[in-house]
Formats: C-alpha cells, structure tokens, sequence
C-alpha cells in the first residue's frame, strides 16, 4: 500500500507541476483568432492535464492492484442520427445556433475506417499521457464512436444580404469526429477524449438551409456570403471531459434515478474549459456511461452507443435534465479563425462565461430502437446589441446492437 501511495502521490505532483506551470504562463495572454490555436495549447493544455489529475486522485480510480478488465468492443454497437433546428422551440426564426445534424458510428470499427481521425486522436491522446499517467494500473475497457455531421449559424434577420456588425455572423462547420471513451467501472468514473476535423465558411452551407427552407416554404437566408471564413477554412478541436456518476438508485418498482457530475476542457474552434451535472429518471437499461448529453458544443460530439440494453420488463422510457457552466476563451464560429471574414467578434465582444441548460425524453419504442427529443438553451455569447440567448431543440434516433 505504500507503494501504491508513493506511485499515485508521484504521478499527482508531476501533473500538477506542469499544469500549474502552464496555466500561469498562459493565463495572462489574451487569445485572439489569430493567436488562438497557440493560446489555447497552453492554457487548456493545462486544464486538460488537470482533468486527469482529479481523476488520479486516491481512490477514484481503483487501485494499482486491479487489473485490466478484457471487454473486447463488438465491431458495430449501433449508429444514431440527430437532428437539430431552432424552428423546433417555436417563433419559426432562423438566428444562432439555427441548425445540424450528425449520423454517428459506434463500435470497434470507428478505430478501423482509413478515413477516421483515429489515429490522430491516439497521437493526441498520447502527448497528453492519458494512457501512461491514468489508464495504467487501474481496471478499465474503452468504447469508440466515429461521428460526421455540420452545424450552422445565423443572425437574427437572413433576409438582409448586407453585414450586420451589431449581430453575429454567419457560419457553419462540417465536420468528422473521432471519439474514445473509456470506463472505469468500479469507481462509475470515465474519461472520453475526443478530436473533430472540420471546415469552416463552405458554400455548401448556403445551399443547405436554403434547400430545407425551400423544403419548409421559410424564408430563403440572403447572407451566406458574409459568413465566417467565407471559401473555406481547414479547423480542429480536441477536448477531454470526465463524468463520474455520484448516485445510483434502482427501486422496487423498476425505476432508477442517476446523477453525474462532468467536467470538460476543449482546445481548438472553441476553447475553453467547464462543469455540470446530469439527471436523468425512469426505466433505464442502457449503461450510466452512455448517457452523456453535456459533452455538446451545439451538437452533440461523439456519443458512444451501447452494444444492446439490459433486460427489463417493459421498453426504456426515462426524462433527464442538466446544467453546465462554461469559460469561454475562444470561439471561431463568433470571431473566425485565421481568414478576414465580414463579420467577426473581438475578443471584448464574447461574454467570458456562458451557461446552458437542457432537458429530455428517451423513449425504446420497439427494442433496441430509441428515439430521443430534447431542448436546449444557452445564456448569451456576445455582448452587441443585437445578441440573443440562443434556444434550440432536437431529435435523435438511436439504434442499438
């Protein structure tokens, strides 16, 4: 035992030195889109090796005695599509966060595809010692999800085709993720790591909401053309959050009501680093570990699928609330990248701190089939007169295998 002291109290100090060391180098640069990339590698760098520290702490992950649980992931676990639009919370405006969706692959062969950011994730992974500093001596098996989608951002009024400096601007990300989540199970603890490659500003996003406005008879949006980084801009984010269920209670009846506590820091088109809580309530047969709605920046990035549900006497049905509180360092979709764009925030534009606040339904409407509605809201991103509190809502459909 105390050896086991000494290793854990060695790996604490080490971390600790090298995230303090970079928080204090960095915490006095203030990020801008040219220089965010940079800022943020040593701030949130910091921050994420923080993350691992909480969770190196004695007793929250097992012990050094523990051995590697061997759970071989199935090939495929499932797949999920979600869609999200503004128009879904009422009012039939397009403004903020006005829409995306994303089809998600889960399973072992999100590691396998050429074309998955796997290996790039691992590489990342790597630099930070996840594997060396918090996975080794302590029971563990991971899950992979492989994720493609895109997200788009409007003013309040698309019928103008003029630049609203008053507003925020126009823009979209398509994107590919790749996610790794791995599980502790004795200590209800995981940590999920997580890459998106993107662009941003491709033209295609104009094509797209028109399409579906023409679809929905709405207004046709006539700004497209002042979007952030307008063209097309190659982007990236890494980000590492950890969730850890602090109360669990199955009742007589078949109920369950689960309670999480998160916390999460992102490097990259948005930087940044924050915490929350989850809640959710009802029939519940898919693990605690895949019931992850906070790890969302607007869509919800790299979901794991759970490989089947456990058996109950009735179809899972439960409701769920949330909350999270953010610190906002940089955010490309407000102040673009490193393009000129027609509208772009400066950094004394964006509100340092931000919370959101969510709730849903899940519903298994035939086995293994669930279907998913939520709304969400945010407290405002930008100090400028025309800025709002963003509100969406969504719909995702998951099937499990």
């Amino acid at each position: 035992m105390n050896a086991v002291k000494e290793q854990q109290e060695q790996a604490i100090q080490t971390v600790t030195a090298s995230a303090t060391g970079k928080v204090l180098a960095e915490s006095a640069v203030a990020p801008s889109a040219a220089t965010a990339t940079e800022v943020g590698g040593g701030l949130v760098s910091g921050i994420l090796r923080l993350l691992m520290l909480v969770a190196l702490l004695p007793g929250l992950v097992g012990n050094a005695h523990a051995s590697h649980e061997s759970i071989i992931e199935p090939e495929n676990t499932g797949w999920s599509f979600q869609f999200d639009n503004d128009v879904f919370v009422g009012g039939n405006k397009d403004q903020d966060y006005t829409g995306g969706f994303a089809v998600t692959l889960s399973g072992r062969r999100a590691e396998n595809y050429r074309w998955s950011p796997a290996a790039l994730r691992r590489w990342a992974d790597h630099q930070l010692g996840v594997e060396d500093r918090l996975m080794e001596n302590s029971e563990h098996y991971s899950k992979h999800a492989l994720e493609w989608g895109a997200a788009l951002f409007t003013p309040n009024d698309i019928t103008s085709a003029e630049a609203n400096p008053n507003d925020r601007p126009y823009a979209s990300l398509f994107f590919l993720n790749s996610t790794e989540q791995t599980i502790f199970p004795q200590r209800s603890l995981s940590l999920k790591s997580s890459l998106t490659l993107g662009v941003l500003g491709l033209d295609f996003a104009d094509n797209l909401q028109s399409g579906i406005h023409k679809v929905l008879g709405s207004t046709q949006p006539e700004g497209w053309e002042n979007q952030i980084s307008s063209g097309g801009e190659l982007t990236a984010r890494y980000s590492l959050s950890l969730q850890k269920t602090a109360f669990l209670q199955r009742y007589s009846n078949g109920l369950t009501q689960e309670f999480n506590w998160t916390a999460e820091a992102d490097v990259g088109f948005t930087t940044g680093f924050g915490g929350g809580f989850n809640w959710r309530f009802g029939r519940i047969g898919t693990p605690w570990w895949t019931f992850n709605p906070h790890q969302s920046e607007y869509l919800n990035l790299g979901s794991n699928i759970a490989s089947g549900v456990e058996a109950t006497s009735t179809r899972e049905r439960y409701i769920y609330v949330g909350s999270s509180v953010n610190v906002n360092i940089y955010n490309a979709f407000l102040q673009g990248q490193f393009r000129d764009s027609a509208v772009q925030a400066d950094k004394n534009d964006v509100l340092p701190v931000s919370a959101d606040a969510w709730a849903g339904v899940s519903v298994e409407v035939v086995p293994s089939l669930h279907v998913e509605g939520f709304v969400r809201a945010r407290t405002r991103e930008l100090d400028r007169p025309d800025a709002r509190a963003p509100t969406w809502a969504g719909l995702i459909i998951r099937r499990t295998l």
